[in-house]
């Protein structure tokens, strides 16, 4: 499943005007700026960017696209939050910053491809974390995610709250107490601006080091 998506997620033309994912830039990865790191319940270490922590991104605010691309060009991803441990980490961080919402690499399958059975229907079963290819758990069983029980409409994320103005909204944002809720996950539509959190990628920084012999990174 998890080799399945990511083949999917590489593959896509993502958003609109056929902008692509973006590629590693081998000086970038190595000048790569991380912040903190978290090691998992495995001993895997984890290490972060947070885009308000930074000097030259301390203002910025990308759509969703935008920020997987400043990330991967460094050989990192927008953050994937596949551990209630490693989401509370990222959460502390957004509160401690007083940040009032983060892109997250989460994503909601309905593009070209996601018609599978499994992944039906899309807004219970076909979010995943583009960073890692990891599925999100069904989103009606709340215990295995982290949405807010509010919004916009006063409904339980997720609530495609824009579809009806024709914006879909199928990308993971973390927002700061925004409803009166806490720090929480809500599906946003993916055009949006807000702050990010890359995550090193195994996947890019392998591919980076094999085909630069010697790179420090």
């Amino acid at each position: 499943m998890k080799t399945a998506l990511c083949l999917l997620l590489f593959g896509i033309v993502a958003v609109s005007a056929q902008r692509r994912l973006a590629l590693p830039d081998p000086r970038s990865c190595a000048n790569r700026v991380r912040h903190a790191s978290y090691r998992d319940a495995r001993g895997v270490a984890h290490s972060y960017f947070f885009s308000w922590e930074h000097q030259p991104t301390r203002s910025l605010e990308v759509d969703w696209l935008d920020s997987r691309n400043i990330c991967r060009r460094h050989c990192m991803d927008a953050v994937s939050l596949e551990t209630p441990q490693e989401n509370e980490f990222i959460k502390q961080r957004i509160a401690r910053g007083n940040v009032r919402y983060i892109w997250t690499s989460g994503r909601k399958c309905n593009f070209n491809g996601c018609d599978r059975p499994d992944l039906q229907p899309q807004n219970i079963n076909g979010w995943f974390w583009s960073g890692s290819g990891a599925k999100v758990g069904p989103t009606t069983q709340r215990n295995t995610g982290d949405w807010s029980q509010t919004g916009g409409y006063g409904q339980a994320q997720p609530d495609n709250r824009e579809a009806a103005q024709g914006n879909d909204e199928s990308c993971l944002a973390i927002l700061n107490n925004f409803y009166n809720d806490g720090v929480k996950w809500h599906d946003v539509a993916c055009h949006h601006l807000k702050p990010f959190v890359c995550e090193d990628s195994d996947e890019l920084l392998k591919f980076v080091a094999s085909r630069n012999p010697g790179l420090r990174l």
